[in-house]
């Protein structure tokens, strides 16, 4: 009887106990991506195999958001492109005597991993189809060793179109266009020079998760972050993170281990939508201000359901101009 009750008791106390999860060993896979600010960019489709996809490089300088309920406007991340908001909305007014050396302009920038338009805000968004306030904004950039200068307005829009008028500033030329949004690119691309929308810059939506490309910035805001000079004083190029909104969100981690960075542990970081991060894997050699690896930064990305952690490995090459950088994924 008394054994009985004994193994009547030890039965009651295991089933207070939690079994330990035992979670199996997680499988990873290197991929080598190179970056080079005259070549084309690298798009990272997650999964298992990871796949990577290069689209040809494009002059172009503004992008439109697609999303159905967004109406941004941003500038090639690539290209120093500066934008004024001449608060004027006759199109015919702006000219060669609107800028001068006291202009101050302004570039997109990013902000807790978020790009800000220097278009920013251009109409009142509390309408089914956005109101325009119809300010001309003026757009200066270098393009194979050309200045140029493009006066640019917003005329209006309706539930999938932008309405737009360009043209040179010195008035010798005006264009109107309209840039339809579809649902299977993030944004739509065009260029001023060449006055068409360029369709080749971006995979379908479903088809990419990060972009590993460049971002023009201040570079007094990223002391510790690797950059390019460019043409214009204290704005750098630097190697940049995109991210696909619509499929990912992100936790950046720097106190685990990448070799500790599991399911159960990715299920309970906090994770946030981001278009955009800046010097993601890369710090600043402060001796001799060339690229090298941060060993420290994890990304773990969740896409629905599905975690992945993604570190740098390896690095050949010291300027940000051009390098390779070997990254290690694994699906949790």
């Amino acid at each position: 009887m008394k054994r009985a009750t004994y193994i009547l008791l030890l039965f009651s106390l295991s089933r207070c106990f939690t079994p330990d999860i035992y979670l199996p060993e997680i499988d990873s896979e290197k991929i080598n991506l190179t970056l080079n600010i005259d070549e084309p960019s690298s798009f990272i489709k997650l999964g298992y195999p990871t796949s990577t996809l290069s689209k040809q490089k494009h002059n172009w300088q503004l992008k439109f958001d697609n999303n159905s309920s967004s109406w941004g406007v941003y500038t090639n991340p690539s290209q120093p492109i500066r934008i004024i908001n001449t608060n004027i909305n006759r199109f015919e007014l702006i000219n060669n005597k609107s800028i001068d050396g006291n202009t101050i302009w302004q570039y997109d920038e990013v902000k807790k991993n978020q790009i800000q338009s220097s278009i920013g805000s251009w109409g009142d968004f509390n309408f089914s189809n956005p109101e325009s306030h119809k300010d001309v904004y003026v757009l200066n950039w270098r393009q194979d060793s050309v200045e140029y200068y493009f006066k640019f307005q917003l005329l209006d829009a309706s539930i999938n179109t932008y309405r737009i008028k360009y043209g040179p500033l010195d008035g010798t030329e005006t264009y109107t266009d309209s840039i339809i949004k579809n649902d299977i690119q993030l944004y739509s691309y065009f260029s001023l020079v060449d006055k068409k929308k360029v369709n080749s810059i971006e995979p379908l939506t479903d088809d990419w998760h990060i972009h590993l490309n460049y971002q023009v910035d201040s570079i007094s805001k990223y002391s510790r972050i690797p950059y390019s000079l460019t043409s214009t004083e204290n704005i750098g190029l630097f190697p940049s993170a995109e991210l696909n909104y619509k499929h990912v969100e992100i936790h950046i981690d720097s106190l685990l281990d990448y070799e500790q960075i599991n399911y159960i542990e990715a299920k309970n970081f906090s994770y946030e939508k981001s278009n955009s991060v800046i010097g993601l894997f890369y710090l600043k050699d402060q001796a001799t201000n060339e690229i090298k690896l941060n060993s420290r930064q994890n990304l773990i990305l969740r896409s629905q359901e599905e975690y992945y952690a993604l570190r740098p490995i390896n690095l050949i090459g010291n300027s940000v101009n051009n390098y390779t950088v070997t990254l290690e994924i694994k699906k949790l």
